[in-house]
This record gives structure tokens, sequence and C-alpha cells, in this order.
């Protein structure tokens, strides 16, 4: 491994390593004071405080999940019912032989992960949308609400272990271990609350990690621009699915420990109320936040208990009023709000003014810098055949048949609507050939996904920059590398190569969103290179850009051009002309023409498309 490589491992294999032991001994210390506590207080404030430990479980789940992921779930009590409900099923039947119900716990779990999976594998590989991800989950609990209650006759039970109908499961057994060649022990409320608090503690060093991963980093990205996460190689559907199955398990274990605190469940678990709980929890602690799960739960049960009333009808007010002032005075929720209070101390604040880069800086440091020799992937063609995209009766592309060149840059012009950026999303996945096929070389894509087509090598600049404007400059070009490498210090050392070629080093950890115009199309450009493409479709590269950031841009396009096939969508003809190379001209969805830029800029034809026919004449009149 070279000195680079060192050099970019070092400290951050040491800054993973510390965060992990800091957060190792944080979960500790914390563990020695409820250790503490639980011993000082009656035994009863211990039982009560368990319930407060395994709902921070149940809300750890949708931290994961809607805070890491983005993945809105109203799904967690009812996954956590599940999880309680089978733990009542197994424990009953089996605990009196066993003499154990810690394999009972393991079966609920087991039970939230297939209920997660399977629930996952519906929405997300059915392309389910957000919003309808909310409904879908929500509606699933009310399902499981309705059948639950109705089972209250005696034909519903699984062995000895009745459903309970709207009265609910009773008799369920407390959590008991048994050691090899010892006896069973059933915990006592102060052992069970310690045991619920170690495992909230684990599971919180869990998800802190699983952020620090590449798994977790991914699951950011994909939270902030999905488009863009999918445009780089990865595949979407598959991550949310693994993200909501983690989330499941959580949630599953949760109810297991609450059915084994109470020694009861009933339907209510799977109502509207509990769903919108776990919502109402995670966002006042805040959800992007693990500490938040933790937070929101004692501050919504605390208030619940102190000014709810004894009877509870004052509950929903409470949780009302609360949710109120969080969201318009702390609108990311308790903890990330103290967070951002602490970074803005003068010693830690850092202003746009203290940046020393230069906006128009793009240095040029040689092709190996960009595009690097994979014989894993050599030169690719792509090409249409008898394209045609229709939206209803319109045909925003119509029967195209093209073939670009392996090596060097083509350009595609024409009017607005002449179907320029749709042949783009078209040969790179984002929309469906309604007739016709994409290929690239002897590959056949047009069923591809997205990231497939990513992975074959076929990278998209947008029209609109689409990059991930919360995370860093040098976040969005590593995520962009690992996608191809899967390897973190390739992935280091690649964006570090990028951002310096980009000259974007010095504003490597400023938010993506706070670069200039110019930068931003540069930091997307940077993200399609780190792919290592060898077909690159650029869609406007230079909107809104000034004259020298234009300059700049073509020598870059034309420094593409010497290692993959770059097909550009532009509207200025100053920069196609400065690029002078073969052209073709869309019109109404067709190929109209082409040639090279001279050719093209002395035909009538070409001409009247932008001017409007008869230019001529209506100029004279």
């Amino acid at each position: 491994m070279n000195a680079l490589t060192a050099r970019s491992r070092s400290p951050r294999a040491d800054a993973a390593s510390g965060s992990l032991r800091l957060d190792a001994v944080g979960a500790a210390a914390a563990f020695a004071l409820f250790a503490v506590l639980a011993n000082l207080v009656e035994e009863f404030t211990a039982f009560e405080w368990t319930l407060w430990a395994t709902q921070a479980i149940l809300a750890l789940s949708l931290t994961l999940v809607w805070g890491q992921g983005g993945i809105f779930s109203l799904g967690q009590a009812a996954i956590y019912g599940v999880g309680g409900y089978t733990y009542g099923f197994w424990a009953i039947n089996l605990a009196d032989n066993t003499g154990e119900t810690l394999t009972a716990v393991v079966a609920a779990a087991a039970a939230g992960t297939v209920v997660a999976a399977l629930l996952g594998y519906f929405m997300f590989y059915g392309n389910v949308t957000d919003v309808y991800v909310a409904i879908i989950t929500l509606a699933t609990s009310l399902v499981l609400f309705a059948f639950v209650n109705s089972t209250s006759g005696t034909a519903y039970r699984i062995g000895d272990a009745p459903f309970g109908g709207y009265n609910g499961m009773t008799r369920i057994p407390r959590l008991t271990v048994r050691l090899p060649g010892a006896e069973s022990h059933e915990l006592t409320r102060t052992q069970f609350f310690l045991a619920c608090i170690a495992a909230a503690l684990v599971i919180a060093v869990i998800i802190r990690v699983i952020a620090r991963r590449p798994f977790g980093r991914i699951s950011v990205a994909l939270q902030h621009n999905e488009l863009r996460t999918e445009l780089l190689g990865y595949d979407v559907r598959r991550h949310k699915l693994l993200l909501f199955t983690i989330g499941g398990a959580i949630a599953g274990f949760a109810g297991a420990l609450f059915a084994a605190w109470g020694r009861f469940i009933s339907p209510p678990v799977f109502s509207l109320a509990p769903a919108a709980l776990v919502v109402i929890w995670v966002l006042v602690g805040g959800r992007t936040s693990v500490a938040g799960a933790f937070v929101g739960v004692l501050v919504v049960k605390g208030f619940s208990s102190w000014f709810g009333g004894a009877s509870g009808d004052n509950e929903p007010i409470v949780l009302g009023l609360l949710l109120i002032v969080i969201v318009l005075a702390l609108p990311g929720g308790i903890v990330p709000s103290l967070q951002r209070a602490r970074s803005w101390l003068p010693s830690r604040r850092r202003t746009a003014s203290e940046s020393t880069s230069s906006p128009d800086e793009l240095r040029h440091i040689g092709a190996a810098a960009t595009l690097h020799d994979d014989d894993d992937q050599p030169e690719r063609r792509i090409a249409v055949q008898g394209v045609t995209k229709r939206f209803g009766g319109l045909a925003a592309v119509d029967d195209v048949t093209m073939a670009f060149q392996p090596l060097g840059v083509s350009c595609l012009i024409g009017p607005n609507g002449a179907g320029k950026s749709t042949l783009l999303a078209l040969l790179s996945g984002q929309l469906r050939t309604t007739a016709g096929s994409v290929t690239l070389d002897d590959h056949d894509l047009t069923k591809w996904h997205p990231y497939r087509r990513a992975r074959s090598g076929v990278g998209i600049k947008l029209q609109v920059a689409s990059i991930y404007k919360s995370l860093t400059a040098h976040e969005n070009l590593w995520l962009a590398c690992y996608a191809k490498s899967h390897n973190v210090e390739s992935a280091q050392v690649r964006s570090s190569e990028l951002l310096d070629w980009l000259g974007l080093s010095d504003d490597a950890e400023r938010p993506a969103g706070t670069l200039s115009h110019g930068q931003q199309q540069w930091l997307e450009i940077g993200m399609v290179v780190g792919g290592n493409p060898r077909v690159v479709l650029l869609d406007e590269p230079t909107a809104g850009m000034t004259r020298d950031e234009t300059e700049r841009t073509a020598a870059l396009v034309t420094e593409l051009g010497k290692r993959a096939s770059v097909i550009v969508v532009e509207h200025d003809m100053e920069f196609v002309r400065r690029l002078d190379v073969p052209i073709s001209v869309l019109h109404m969805g067709s190929l109209f023409a082409q040639g090279t830029f001279e050719e093209l800029s002395n035909d009538e034809r070409i001409i009247d498309i932008y001017l409007g026919g008869r230019h001529a004449d209506a100029a004279s009149e």
C-alpha cells in the first residue's frame, strides 16, 4: 500500500476506533449510573422504568429506519406488537419444558425481522413512494388490530396460548434464564430493568457504529437524494429493505421485552395511538440522534405522567402541546438542537468567509487522476435502436436510432422540448422506453435499473445539479468513489484526488449546498467521474456558469473524452463550438440532422428550428 493510502487510512481508522471506544465508555458509564439508581429506588419504580427502557428500544428502531434511512414508517409499533405476541406464544408453550424464555425473545426478534422483510419487499420492490410507505405501514397496523381484536374464540389459539381477542393474551411468563447445568432463574424486577437498559445501550452503540460504516453513510445519502444515490450505482431498493428489516428486528425484540414485563399483551398495541406515539418520541428527542430516542421517551413519558392526570384524560392535550412547542422552537428535536448550539460557540464557529477557496479555480492534473485505466472496463459503445418514449399521447422521443463513439465527445442540441434530456434519461435508466432498445456493446440495457447501468459504466450529470447538499463536498465524492470500489481506503484516496482536481480541496468540509453554482456543477461531474464510467452523460453542464467557468468546463469535458464516451446536451452554442465535436440535432423528438458545428450552423433548416419557420420573412415584416 502506498504512502498516500497509509496517510489517509490512519486518521480515519484512529477516529473510528476512538469513537467506538467513546461510545462504549459512555454506554458503560450510563449503565453503571442506572445500576446504582436501580438499587436505590423502590422495586416498583424500577419496574416502571423498565417500560420506558423497552419503549426507548422501540424508538431506536425508528431512529434507524427514519432518522438514518429517511423511511417514514408508522408500523414500528405494529412490529413491536408482533414481537410481543410471538414471545407470548413461544413462552407459554415451551417455557415449562425449556426452563427459560430467552429463546422466546429470539423468536420474537425473528418474527419482527420476517414481518419487516415481507412488508419492506412489497413496498420497496414495488417502488412505493415515501408517502405511501407511511400509509401502507399504518394500514398494516390497523389490519392487525382488527384481526387480533376479533380472535376472542377458543378456536384462536396456538398450542396452549390463546390470542385472547380484545381481552388480550394473559399469563405470559416473565423473562427467565437458565445456564447449562443450572436451575432456572426468573429475573427480579430490578434485574429485568438492568437487562433492558443494557440491551438498549448495546443497540444504541450498534446503531452508532452502523452510522459510521459505509452502510450507514449510504443510508444518509439515500435520505438526502435517493435518485443520485441510485445513479451512483447503489441498489436503493435492497438498501432500504435491509435497513427496514434491521429496524423490524429491533422492534420485535422490544415487543418481547414488553410482553415479558407486563405478562400481558392486547390488540391496542396495533392501534393508531401507539403508532403515532413512537413518531412523537423520535421527533421530540431528534430523529437523527441515537440519544434522542432515550430523551424523547423520557420527556414525553415524564410530561404525560406529571401533567396528564391520574386518569390520563389530559395526555392527548399534553402530547399535542409538547409536539407543537418542539416543532416550533426546536424543529430538529432536543438533542440535535443542543448539539447545534454547542457548535455555534466562537471556538467552533466556521463561516463561509473563512474559506480560502477560489470558486473559479479548476486544476487539471492529468487524465490519470480523473478516469483510471481499468482492464475490467474496456471502451464501451452505447446506442439506441428505434427508441420511443411516450407520455400519454405525446411522444417526447420518437423512433430514434443512434450510436455514439466509444471514445470522444458528442453533442446533442435542439430547441426546448426536442427530447434531449428525455433521451439521456432513457440512456441512464431513469425512464423506461415505450418502444425500442438501449444497448451497451452487446448488452441490452433496456430493462436495467439505473444502478445496474451505473455499475456497467454509465454515469450521468443531471440538468439541475444533483448532489447531497447537506453533506460535505468530500462526503459527496467519497460516496461516489465507494460505489465503484466498495473499499473504504480506496474511496478515501480517490475522493481526495478528485477534490484536488476540481479545486475543491479547501472546501472539502463545507456543506455542498453552500458551494457556488459553478462549484456544485463541477462537484456533480466529479461524482460521475468517481465511478470511473466509460459512458458519461452531461445534461447542460454549463447552465448558469460564467464565461470563465464555461471555458474551464469545456477543457474538462475534452479531457474526459480522452478516456470515455461523453455525450453532452447543451444550449450554449459557444460552448458547443468550443468543443468542436460531432453534433446531433433533435427536433420534436426525432433525429433531425447530424454533422459538424460549421455544417449545421449554415443549414437553413437548423436556423428555422431555433428561430422559427420563415424567420427571414417574419423579420422583414
